[in-house]
């Protein structure tokens, strides 16, 4: 198993949450009945699967991993991941926060259509960039350190999502499945 293979299988997880945000998106926009605990059901997926574990991933054992090897972090390839995680953040807590607002009748539903479109589109940014460039890279720098690599992303998910990976991998499959019925 590679230095990345772990983390491409995690993209693919997120690219299907993604995909049914973008069903999601669109029942929305047409002013279909959506329950709101399926918006709930992908906020907590990203913020605790995608962020909290992947990200987690990335952040703890990937990018310090890359960062030995002479890659820098405050610029190129990791500044931008990071970046880009901390954008993801922001916007998934303007999404809750739209949500919240529209829960308690004080704004329309416009505001969590537009967090979610942007979130959609930085993270399908993001993962390809990931998948097609730094994780290439990291590939051929870390190829020796692939077991250790892998044990650590075993102890993020234990750590940090305390053993509950394979919870989330089976929440994305029902969300999925619960926006494609309501097409």
């Amino acid at each position: 198993m590679s230095a990345t293979d772990e983390l491409r299988r995690d993209h693919e997880v997120i690219m299907h949450i993604l995909n049914a945000m973008d069903t999601l998106r669109m029942l929305l926009k047409q002013g279909k009945d959506v329950p709101l605990e399926v918006i709930d059901d992908t906020i907590d997926f990203a913020k605790n699967f995608t962020d909290r574990c992947h990200h987690g991933k990335e952040e703890d054992v990937l990018f310090p991993a890359l960062n030995a090897e002479g890659m820098p972090k405050d610029e190129g390839p990791i500044a931008v991941m990071l970046r880009e995680h901390r954008q993801g953040r922001e916007i998934l807590a303007r999404i809750e926060d739209a949500l919240a607002r529209h829960k308690q009748g004080s704004s329309s539903i416009d505001g969590v259509i537009a967090g979610i479109e942007e979130y959609i589109m930085l993270m399908q940014h993001h993962i390809f960039k990931e998948n097609n460039i730094l994780f290439n890279i990291a590939d051929t720098l870390l190829s020796n350190k692939s077991d250790e690599l892998n044990k650590g992303y075993e102890r993020v998910e234990h750590e940090v999502m305390h053993d509950k990976h394979g919870y989330y991998k089976e929440m994305a499959e029902r969300i999925v499945k619960r926006i494609d019925t309501m097409r």
